[in-house]
């Protein structure tokens, strides 16, 4: 198992909207052991820890990719955001990056808008928290959706003097952006399969050589027998 394949931050820091109040948001991905997925005995469950400050979103690899497949916003930003905590392996790591970047699709929208709307009912045209702040939150996403679906680009850009009917102005570009989007309406599969497969390959033989190493460290050192 390999606990912490790669975290990196999400949330405000990588919008470059922080603010003295702000939590520290994480996203770390592990890889379940091979053997134990071979086995059907592997604990491949999502978790969430807060601590202090700190909030940090935990998922297995297998998940990640899927969501990635899905064109989950969440899984994207994660995988995507701009600062890298920290990277067990740089080679793997930055080609599944390589990977997502030239499979990005339209199937991205629906993650985005349903984002969008879901925030935009909840906190504000419910009248429960309509301030600049919570408006900024859902922009800056839909700004990022917009660059996206057009370009096909990961733009984390800060966003201010968010208003409801700004987003609503917004919301109706996003449809535009993807009517128009050159994008595919579906990522390319295989790739991202591939990849997975090498990885769990990977750990597979990160894990032996660890067995390996560990009966040797247990092993009694042989000597010669001592001259009569």
């Amino acid at each position: 198992m390999i606990d912490n394949f790669f975290t990196t931050m999400i949330g405000s820091d990588i919008w470059q909207m922080r603010r003295p109040d702000s939590d520290t948001d994480l996203f770390r991905v592990y890889v379940a052991s091979t053997e134990d997925i071979l086995k059907g005995t592997a604990d491949m469950r999502s978790k969430f820890i807060q601590k202090d400050n700190t909030d940090i979103t935990i998922h297995e690899i297998g998940k990640v990719v899927s969501m990635l497949l899905k064109g989950n916003l969440n899984f994207i930003i994660g995988v995507m955001s701009p600062i890298v905590v920290s990277v067990h392996n740089s080679e793997l790591f930055y080609e599944l990056r390589s990977i997502v970047k030239r499979n990005i699709s339209k199937n991205c929208y629906h993650s985005i808008r349903g984002f969008t709307l879901h925030n935009y009912k909840k906190y504000i045209e419910s009248g429960l928290d309509r301030s600049e702040r919570r408006c900024n939150k859902v922009l800056r996403v839909l700004k990022f959706g917009q660059r996206l679906l057009q370009e096909g680009r990961f733009v984390f850009e800060p966003v201010t003097g968010g208003t409801p009917e700004i987003i609503e102005r917004e919301l109706e570009k996003l449809e535009v952006a993807y009517e128009k989007s050159p994008l595919p309406e579906k990522p390319n599969e295989e790739p991202f399969r591939e990849w997975l497969y090498k990885l769990r390959l990977y750990e597979l033989e990160e894990n032996l050589k660890r067995s390996d190493q560990s009966t040797e460290a247990r092993s009694p050192t042989m000597h010669s027998p001592a001259p009569i």
